[in-house]
């Protein structure tokens, strides 16, 4: 009998121990600290990390910040000056929130616009990057998919009527030998794998435990704070010498050593792939010519204050890129059905050194978006 008076004192000793380790967290976690986040890649991290991101994101489409939303364009230009996220933010003071990582479609885009669309509005300042590439992507890949679609995106998505039948479309065609691991909310359609239970067991228990980790690591540094405040937005900005901006540019550029002996690309980048790639030879997919209809439709109903530029491609590094032409008229017709603004950069002539590689944009590019952007933008 004492024996068992002695083992449950242990197994409730045990309990109350982690209920006192784990409860703060969570409640924690419940309660986001507004944060500004000049990038944000994907939707990764802990209830407490994907909390914050969305209360980023959510204060910057109500019109606190420019946002803006492009793929791995993004994620790739943390270094570049002229990165709008770094341009707009440093030289021009002006909040601005980028998002956006590899292999990011309009599917993904539509997504999360829809998941914030009460935030959309008249106040909101948008900027819509589009990659060529994207719209011959044959659905993104099931990595990709976790990396933007926790559960903190996915289920709100499920009660919107043009969102639901798109991911479920998608999840019931999804090899499982391709899945990273799903949450338990995508397998009721997906379906049940053991392994992908299991997977998406163990993720969420060391993702709690990295939301314990933090809270308790956090008291280590008492009195400082990590939390980047909402900085200010000015009235104005002042007048911007861009023919200045521009030779700054192209002085950084200087250090790729690209010219059209490198197919003008980074130098680096040549050394690794000397051969001119066909573009494309599938054509466009017709799901994510549907979701671009359907985001722009979104945004146009919410009478959102957005602008769209549309990247360029390197023709020395591409051969037959003319086959994007006929993607490009439909993206044109598109935003002149809903009155919006654009900047098509594969439009205008190529400007020598506007890629590093095939696609991604280089300073010089990135100075031309950035003066697009500031003149609609100018208060």
């Amino acid at each position: 009998m004492n024996i068992n008076k002695t083992l449950f004192l242990h197994i409730a000793m045990a309990v109350l121990a982690a209920l006192v380790l784990t409860l703060p967290p969570y409640i924690n976690s419940r309660k986001p600290t507004l944060k500004f986040q000049p990038l944000i890649k994907t939707m990764e991290g802990t209830r407490k990390v994907q909390a914050e991101k969305i209360a980023t994101i959510s204060h910057a489409l109500d019109g606190n910040a420019i946002f803006f939303l492009g793929a791995s364009e993004v994620s790739t230009s943390e270094k570049e000056h002229f990165a709008v996220y770094n341009f707009f933010n440093t030289k021009l003071h002006h909040p601005t929130v980028a998002y956006g990582d590899s292999f990011v479609d309009n599917m993904t885009q539509l997504a999360l616009l829809t998941r914030f669309k009460e935030d959309l509005s008249p106040k909101t300042k948008l900027v819509l990057l589009l990659s060529p590439d994207s719209f011959y992507f044959d659905g993104i890949p099931p990595t990709i998919f976790a990396d933007h679609f926790p559960d903190s995106i996915f289920k709100p998505l499920m009660s919107d009527a043009t969102m639901h039948p798109i991911l479920a479309h998608y999840l019931t065609h999804m090899d499982p030998q391709d899945v990273d691991h799903l949450t338990f909310s995508q397998m009721r359609i997906f379906g049940w794998h053991f392994s992908i239970v299991w997977r998406e067991i163990n993720y969420q228990f060391s993702s709690f435990c990295e939301l314990i980790r933090n809270y308790f690591l956090s008291f280590i540094h008492f009195g400082q704070s990590n939390t980047q405040s909402w900085p200010a937005s000015p009235d104005n900005w002042s007048n911007i010498d861009w023919s200045a901006e521009l030779q700054q540019a192209q002085q950084l550029n200087l250090a790729r050593h690209e010219s059209a002996a490198t197919l003008w690309m980074d130098k680096e980048i040549f050394a690794d792939d000397k051969t001119v790639e066909d573009w494309y030879t599938a054509p466009p997919s017709r799901p994510e010519r549907e979701a671009f209809i359907a985001m722009m439709k979104l945004l146009h109903e919410r009478q959102v204050n957005v602008v769209v530029i549309i990247d360029p491609l390197n023709p020395w590094a591409l051969k037959n890129t003319e086959k994007f032409q006929p993607t490009d008229r439909f993206i044109q017709q598109t935003l002149k059905k809903y009155n919006t603004p654009y900047f098509d950069m594969y439009d205008q002539s190529y400007q020598p050194g506007w890629n590093w590689d095939r696609l991604h944009p280089t300073e010089v590019a990135w100075v031309a978006m950035d003066r697009y952007i500031a003149e609609a933008f100018k208060k």
